[in-house]
């Protein structure tokens, strides 16, 4: 999978997969105006990173820009993604799953770099509006293990 653009004719598990792919690629592609097209303006989020308080849509995308901005040799997986719909007409989907991903964080004033790696669990709600899958809540929190 290495482009994330269209969700059309996918069933909708497939479509939230895909939707949730299409979410962490923006960090390889540096399409940050992507981020605005995978998030619904009702979007919540909690980060692994600072800032740790709620964020709203606004906030979130431009801390998701500046981040994806910053780190260079960007990569990422998902493992143990489990998603499950939570409605009978299948417009809500719960979809848990452990994200690992790593880069190199780039000071753009001194440009020198701090590699990162992190293990992080995930949990995010995704809704269907007019039949197109938008995230509208995500939580990451750093795992031990």
């Amino acid at each position: 999978m290495n482009n994330y653009n269209n969700d059309k004719g996918l069933d909708d598990i497939k479509a939230v997969e895909y939707l949730i792919h299409r979410a962490f690629y923006i960090g390889k592609s540096k399409d940050l105006s992507a981020i605005r097209e995978v998030y619904h303006s009702m979007l919540t989020k909690f980060s692994d990173i600072p800032p740790y308080h709620r964020m709203d849509y606004e906030e979130a995308c431009l801390h998701e820009e500046m981040f994806f901005a910053n780190v260079s040799d960007y990569d990422y997986s998902i493992e143990d993604l489990r998603i499950t719909m939570l409605d009978e007409s299948s417009s809500i989907a719960l979809a848990t799953f452990i994200l690992e991903y790593k880069g190199v964080v780039i000071d753009g004033y001194s440009f020198t770099g701090q590699a990162i790696k992190s293990r992080v669990r995930c949990s995010i709600i995704c809704k269907k509006f007019d039949g197109r899958w938008y995230i509208v809540h995500e939580h990451l929190s750093n795992s031990s293990v």
